[in-house]
């Protein structure tokens, strides 16, 4: 499923010409339109938030549909997953900052389709050892304990438990098998 931000944005008149999206109140409305696409969603589907035509956004706007869209993602019935695309690096800067504070005790991480200034397709709190899984993931497509544990000179236990971590805050997918984890 692809959700176009600023043809949102503009059927629901909060942007006409601009180029921003700012506010709490912005970002509640455009993540109740989001909401109702999502109830079309299949399981494990990937939800592309396509920020094309979008030059910035701010903190409030992140906080009010960024965040709840990945909070669902995590604890919805069946999982989806939220990837990021067109983003300037306005909006990388802010998406970051805002996803990588802790917010009741929970964590989050959204994919992007671009290599990113951390060095990782993916925004938020990231370890090292997650980022170079993910960017593995993203290198090869999908990936085993047994590669991870290989690739990064831990045991397979240990890499099985990061892979699963990625799964359960949907930073990778897992879909009909324990051992195979997916890019998004």
């Amino acid at each position: 499923m692809v959700i176009e931000i600023k043809k949102l944005a503009t059927s629901v008149v909060v942007t006409r010409k601009s180029t921003d999206l700012f506010t709490r109140y912005v970002g509640k409305l455009l993540f109740q339109k989001i909401q109702e696409k999502l109830k079309h969603l299949a399981e494990h589907e990937v939800v592309i938030i396509d920020f094309d035509g979008i030059r910035s956004v701010d903190a409030s706007f992140v906080d009010e549909c960024i965040v709840p869209l990945l909070e669902l993602s995590q604890t919805n019935a069946f999982p989806f997953y939220i990837k990021l695309v067109n983003i300037t690096d306005n909006v990388e800067y802010i998406v970051n900052q805002v996803i990588g504070m802790t917010h009741d005790q929970k964590r989050y991480i959204v994919m992007t389709d671009r290599l990113c200034k951390n060095g990782c397709h993916a925004l938020g709190s990231i370890s090292e050892m997650e980022k170079d899984i993910i960017e593995y993931c993203v290198i090869n497509k999908q990936a085993t304990s047994a590669d991870i544990a290989s690739f990064m000179h831990v045991s397979e236990a240990e890499a099985q438990d990061s892979l699963l971590r990625l799964y359960e805050i949907r930073a990778v997918r897992k879909i009909h098998d324990d051992t195979v984890f997916q890019a998004i």
